[in-house]
């Protein structure tokens, strides 16, 4: 494992169980086994720590999702209701990073935080339009933010319910149980029963895409390398395409994974090398995926 990734889960489990006021940049250095100033070299603040633990595992969720999206082999809801399923599943395998999000503590009155935090929702809205626009075509625009504030309201109620209940609900039934609430609202909307109350200009706070200014940069790259073997595979004969597409699917499995077992990840990649028309394309995600330890 790489040392930045170290702080970050070595930090999140600290500020989970003590809060984040009360947990000292010492305290966190001592917990990987560096110094101090060590730290600093990789974050210049406890608030950009804050930070960059929100943008980290924000991403490790929503690339499940993103992933998914990409494999385009089932129908568009049968899709929705697995992102939500995949989502589900890393919020219960990033307990300590949800638990933390839950106590509320970061830094106070934080111009950087209040920015981060604008984007992450910017981003929740920016993919269910997304999904939205995909399932039922473009007769929902009308009523696509009253379906999106619903939408994150019901998923983050269900999300705080996952984290702090012993008997965890199944990712997989509850992703297509918000699937099929949000199909019975979107009914009533297109069968004219409902009225919008929502529209892009009282909402336009909410329509921000990722910024160039640093915070989704690298998970940008991420996407980027995971969009372009999705795409070259498509471009195989039918009989590698389906080939290729299980081995990129499993890498992906494997990437969900809280403990990932890099032997695996790389032994895959290593098969999808064997293909000289996907060579590039594996080197560059094996390299954003697993970077080199520090």
């Amino acid at each position: 494992m790489d040392k930045r990734k170290s702080i970050l889960e070595s930090a999140v489990e600290l500020f989970a169980e003590h809060g984040y006021n009360q947990t000292s940049m010492q305290q966190i250095a001592e917990s990987v086994g560096i110094s101090k100033g060590s730290l600093y070299s990789f974050f210049q603040s406890k608030e950009d720590l804050i930070i960059s633990i929100y943008e980290h595992y924000q991403q490790l969720v929503f690339e499940r999702a993103f992933v998914v999206g990409l494999e385009g082999n089932l129908p568009p809801l049968e899709r929705f209701a697995k992102q939500f399923q995949v989502q589900f599943e890393g919020i219960l395998e990033y307990k300590s990073y949800m638990k933390m999000h839950m106590r509320g503590e970061s830094a106070k009155n934080s111009e950087k935080l209040a920015a981060m935090e604008h984007r992450m929702r910017g981003r929740l809205f920016s993919w269910l339009e997304h999904n939205l626009l995909e399932v039922f075509g473009g007769k929902i625009k009308p009523y696509k933010w009253d379906l999106m504030w619903m939408t994150q309201s019901i998923y983050a109620s269900y999300m705080m319910l996952l984290i702090s209940t012993d008997d965890a609900l199944d990712p997989s039934i509850l992703g297509k149980h918000l699937v099929r609430q949000i199909s019975l609202l979107a009914g009533d909307f297109l069968e004219g029963k409902s009225k919008p109350l929502l529209d892009d200009e009282m909402m336009k706070s909410f329509s921000v895409s990722m910024d160039r200014e640093g915070a989704f940069i690298s998970f940008e790259e991420r996407e980027n390398a995971w969009k372009s073997l999705y795409e070259k595979i498509r471009g195989l004969s039918e009989d590698r395409v389906k080939y290729y597409m299980n081995i990129a699917n499993r890498i992906s499995q494997e990437c969900r994974q809280s403990n990932q077992d890099e032997l695996i990840i790389r032994g895959l990649f290593r098969l999808m090398m064997d293909e000289e028309n996907l060579k590039n394309e594996a080197i560059e995600l094996e390299k954003q995926l697993l970077p080199e330890s520090v």
